[in-house]
């Protein structure tokens, strides 16, 4: 080959790479969709829409939350698997995002394999609650009554598959427990069963719970985080009775598949900078919930281990999806 002809093709070579580059560093150039796979004015709801103003003002482009319920969050999950990876849809995940699949395979999506992990947010724990009329104080009083009566309690959850569903099954495993699964429309009316001594116990989020233990409706007895809360100090971790036993309900954000590293490192960074202003502490405290701000290395492991996990905990309770 000729050197002009090599010259004009290594030319060619590098005009493209620097067009690469200077699109990359100039993302984004257009509105950013970030789809949430819940109905407006929830938790999910509400987290993304806080990172999407922050995100807006960061880059000077607008981020826009995109609600698309249905199907227990796999709606959403399609949609953004199938849109162009070229970070201008986004998506908001929470923990079912990785359990779902596993609870049926028909859902259309793998959490490992079709998504780019962008960061966690924020992380909470589930309370193993007690109503008052069970008569138990403790944790280890719990499992010895559960165990000493197999099959004889019920316990609710807000729905088949949901983490307080999960958080029940996994420790019924690890103690060798047996108790009949009633699932709930939602955390609202679980809460409802519970307060009112329609289920004698069931797990639920710190952040809803607190009011309830407050007003003595409900007992905590322990928390699913590897170690006690400093919201609720004297309530046990699950793991200092049961070793091994840990469960946080988790969110964060996921791109398609294929969208560029320089673009994730983009949203990454510029989520973990929001995340450690005082206005997203503030707001996360008052929830009860732990900042991530995780990198993508790291929130991908968290999603990879959470499917793995939460495969098995189902298939060896035998869940079926409702």
């Amino acid at each position: 080959m000729k050197l002009t002809t090599l010259i004009a093709s290594a030319s060619l070579a590098l005009g493209a790479l620097v067009t690469s580059a200077s699109a990359q560093s100039d993302y984004p150039k257009d509105l950013v969709r970030i789809v949430v796979g819940s109905s407006p004015g929830g938790t999910a709801d509400t987290v993304s829409r806080l990172v999407a103003e922050a995100l807006t003002k960061k880059f000077g482009q607008s981020f826009v939350v995109d609600n698309i319920a249905g199907a227990g969050g796999a709606l959403a999950a399609t949609t953004v698997k199938a849109a162009k990876p070229d970070g201008y849809t986004i998506q908001f995940i929470f923990s079912s995002f990785s359990i779902l699949p596993s609870l049926n395979t028909g859902v259309g999506y793998d959490p490992v394999a079709d998504f780019e992990p962008i960061t966690e947010v924020s992380s909470a724990p589930n309370l193993l609650l007690a109503h008052p009329s069970f008569e138990v104080k403790t944790l280890a009083e719990w499992i010895e009554k559960v165990k000493a009566n197999p099959g004889k309690f019920d316990y609710g959850s807000g729905g088949i598959g949901y983490s307080q569903h999960l958080s029940m099954e996994m420790l019924l495993q690890q103690i060798d427990g047996d108790a009949v699964h009633i699932p709930y429309a939602g955390s609202g009316a679980l809460l409802g069963a519970l307060v009112s001594g329609e289920v004698p116990f069931a797990f639920d989020t710190l952040t809803t719970a607190i009011p309830h233990i407050q007003s003595g409706a409900v007992i905590p007895l322990a928390i699913t985080s590897a170690e006690r809360s400093d919201v609720l100090p004297e309530v046990p971790a699950v793991a200092e009775e049961v070793p091994g036993y840990e469960l946080t309900a988790w969110n964060g954000f996921v791109a398609p598949k294929g969208t560029s590293p320089e673009i994730i490192k983009a949203l990454n960074e510029a989520i973990v900078e929001y995340l450690g202003t005082d206005q997203a502490k503030e707001f996360f405290a008052k929830l009860g919930t732990t900042v991530s701000g995780s990198s993508p290395e790291e929130f991908g492991a968290l999603i990879k281990g959470d499917y793995e996990k939460f495969a098995k905990v189902i298939e060896q309770a035998g869940i079926k999806p409702e």
